[in-house]
């Protein structure tokens, strides 16, 4: 029977080692080329949240209100019953939308350090879960490229998802720290864990029905960035995942 640690070694980039695992690009006009990639991309999904609160969260709201003043007119007959159920269902995917675009929000990037766009982050998770979130910020962490902090709160944005969804943990702890040019991310908990053979093995296929997306999404980011990336877990033994990227 394979260990742990044997398991572990397939989850890195490159099917590598964790602790030698490094994913790059083909050279500086390549990482430039992927860093305008994900601004691009960022600013997109503004649009996209931006339309969404001015198209369908508004015009919800107002079937929302027509609903509630129809309700009025049927309050105790079968009809009035269904027009509170309607409106039930309309305010439940209202709140699903609110809470995707508050999840989805820009942070303010261009204006903010990685240090408290991170701790925001964080508490949104918290409020949103009511799972603890245990936060260390290394003090000499600084700041870093537009870039390298859209991949960094993106990738913990979807660690935290995928912790809180699968790993059945009341606590999820999150360590940046700055190593020369390089930031380190690192999300941990001590919950069921996964097999990472099973897992890996659904990467080969992913896809939006298919394999685990999440995952590969944040592989994806630390491809463009020419980063490194590891992930340790087995079932009863939690999860650990690693990113490094360049800090410029």
């Amino acid at each position: 029977m394979s260990s742990a640690a044997d398991r572990e070694s397939g989850a890195t980039a490159g099917r590598k080692h964790p602790e030698d695992a490094s994913i790059s690009t083909t050279g500086p006009e390549a990482h430039a080329a992927s860093r305008r990639l994900l601004a691009a991309g960022e600013r997109e999904l503004q649009r996209i949240v931006l339309d969404m609160h001015d198209g369908p969260v508004q015009d919800i709201f107002a079937a929302v209100s027509q609903l509630q003043l129809l309700e009025r007119q049927f309050q105790n007959d079968a009809a009035g019953e269904r027009i509170r159920q309607t409106i039930g269902v309309l305010e439940r995917a209202l709140g699903e939308i609110r809470n995707f675009i508050g999840a989805f929000r820009p942070p303010g990037f261009e204006r903010r350090e990685l240090g408290p766009i991170l701790e925001g982050l964080a508490v949104q998770h918290e409020t949103l879960t009511n799972q603890t979130v245990e936060l260390t910020v290394a003090a000499d962490l600084g700041d870093c490229s537009l870039a390298t902090k859209i991949a960094l709160y993106r990738i913990l944005q979807e660690a935290l998802a995928n912790g809180y969804r699968h790993s059945g943990a009341g606590k999820q702890r999150v360590m940046v720290e700055r190593f020369g040019p390089e930031i380190v991310l690192t999300v941990t908990d001590d919950g069921s864990g996964f097999d990472l053979d099973r897992v890996l093995a659904r990467e080969l296929d992913v896809g939006v029905e298919g394999g685990h997306f999440g995952l590969r999404g944040i592989q994806d980011r630390v491809t463009m960035l020419g980063g490194a990336f590891s992930l340790r877990s087995a079932p009863g033994q939690g999860t650990s995942l690693t990113v490094a990227l360049p800090a410029e």
